[in-house]
């Protein structure tokens, strides 16, 4: 076994604290799971979300959390901060996700920008654990047309009852998922989704590939691996989703960085495209 690959799994057992957990399968969180359904906010006249263009290579991350840097060790209220492109009404959504899967918290918090700005967001959650517990903090931007998830970035922490807080600076990063292919607006067509793009897979070296329809519903799903030199590096990716759906309409194209463990989901980037049959 290669010495970055054997660093990779030590990390992953410190995270695991020992335990050996299956990969799940990936399971997005389902509107009822967030703070509200956006779906009414939704106007028939602007079926689908604002867009934004797809980040090249080298671009900030789109949701870049800054405070807590990963392996910091919290006790409440854990504050939340970073820097986000601009969402639906500004607004992004902070969860606590607990090993097993267990949502801890959720709560709401406003990019500190004008409408259409990147800006910075900050929020405190307080929350209870018993002793020590492995968490991850998820910050997501939920889509307006459907509540699907349409960016989502996370980093593991560490949460305890009682004791000192050992907070972790975050850095600086490039997109952690980029879409070359699919381009936002593109019309995707005759039941096969060529999706190309450069990311970083968590676990494993895999990503998951998903086709959502105008409801949010998977019509195509392929798990695929990045093309990268060595484990934990990350590496473009490329993959033909077959996908069925009955009518034109709009739709996404999905990537996502699954966890084996948490809730399943590590980081999400997508592109709005037009689906037909």
């Amino acid at each position: 076994m290669k010495p970055t690959r054997v660093i990779i799994y030590l990390a992953w057992l410190i995270i695991l604290v020992g335990c050996n957990y299956p990969t799940p399968e990936v399971v997005l969180p389902t509107s009822n799971q967030l703070l509200s359904s956006p779906s009414p906010r939704a106007s028939a006249t602007s079926p689908v979300d604002t867009p934004r263009p797809t980040m090249p290579r080298g671009s900030e991350e789109a949701i870049l959390i800054l405070e807590p840097g990963p392996g910091s060790r919290l006790t409440s209220p854990l504050r939340v901060a970073g820097v986000s492109d601009p969402t639906f009404e500004q607004t992004l959504v902070v969860r606590i996700v607990l090993d097993e899967g267990t949502e801890l918290a959720i709560q709401p918090v406003i990019i500190a920008a004008d409408i259409g700005h990147r800006g910075a967001f900050e929020v405190e959650i307080p929350f209870t654990v018993s002793g020590e517990r492995n968490a991850l903090v998820q910050v997501l931007d939920q889509s307006a047309r459907d509540g699907g998830i349409i960016h989502l970035a996370s980093v593991g922490v560490t949460l305890a009852a009682t004791g000192s807080n050992d907070v972790l600076p975050g850095a600086s990063h490039p997109e952690t998922i980029v879409i070359y292919q699919p381009e936002l607006g593109d019309t995707v067509a005759g039941g096969i989704a060529y999706v190309e793009g450069f990311g970083l897979a968590s676990f494993e070296q895999t990503l998951v590939v998903e086709i959502r329809d105008v409801e949010g519903n998977v019509v195509g799903s392929l798990p695929i691996m990045v093309d990268a030199a060595d484990w934990g590096l990350p590496g473009p990716f490329s993959a033909d989703i077959p996908y069925a759906v009955a009518a034109e309409g709009p739709g996404r194209v999905v990537v996502i960085d699954p966890l084996p463990v948490f809730d399943g989901v590590g980081h999400i980037s997508i592109v709005e495209v037009t689906l037909a049959p």
